[in-house]
């Protein structure tokens, strides 16, 4: 039986929430830099801002009671041999 901890998941949601970070101050330094920083532009930006901030927040209330140390089965033998078992027809 092959099994991971849950807390791999969240290392991975860190990870892509690391990735996403970086994004966004590449973006706000290409806006500064480019001199493409003008009303439309600042909006979307702080749209986009708002809607990670929001984003983040949900998703801390939704995994704030998570047991991180929770089993997750990735293979169990047993799975293929239940289905090839005749007796279960």
């Amino acid at each position: 039986m092959v099994t991971i901890p849950l807390y791999i998941i969240l290392f991975i949601y860190f990870a892509s929430v690391a990735i996403i970070g970086i994004f966004f101050i590449i973006n706000v330094l290409h806006l500064y830099h480019g001199g493409a920083f003008t009303l439309a532009s600042f909006i979307f930006t702080i749209f986009i801002f708002i809607f990670t901030v929001a984003n983040l927040f949900f998703t801390y209330n939704l995994l704030a009671n998570t047991d991180w140390q929770l089993p997750i089965t990735i293979w169990n033998s047993s799975w293929v041999n239940n289905t090839l078992d005749i007796t279960t027809f």
